[in-house]
């Protein structure tokens, strides 16, 4: 367990075994437990998180060994902060 900026951790490529991103999120699957999220939650959350979920991401994968594993989390429902960071990742 680290605390650094993501999407810069220092090191070598292919380091790690696997690798856990609990990204930042909008938050929007959190809303029955937290309803107060509905004040301050708008549809352009995912949008403006998307680039930052994608370059932390992309460095855990480049920290990965060859075979190596990586969980990507969220606590949002939004496709754009789930499938689509996924497969742009994919397509790199």
């Amino acid at each position: 367990v680290v605390q650094h900026k993501a999407q810069t951790f220092p090191g070598p490529p292919a380091v790690f075994d696997r690798v856990v991103c609990d990204v930042p999120c909008s938050g929007d699957g959190t809303m029955r437990k937290h309803p107060e999220k509905w004040r301050t939650w708008s549809p352009h959350l995912g949008r403006q998180l998307h680039s930052l979920q994608l370059q932390i991401a992309m460095r855990a994968a480049a920290l990965l060994k060859v075979g190596g594993m990586m969980t990507y989390s969220t606590c949002s429902f939004n496709p754009l902060e789930n499938e689509a960071v996924v497969a742009s990742l994919l397509e790199r």
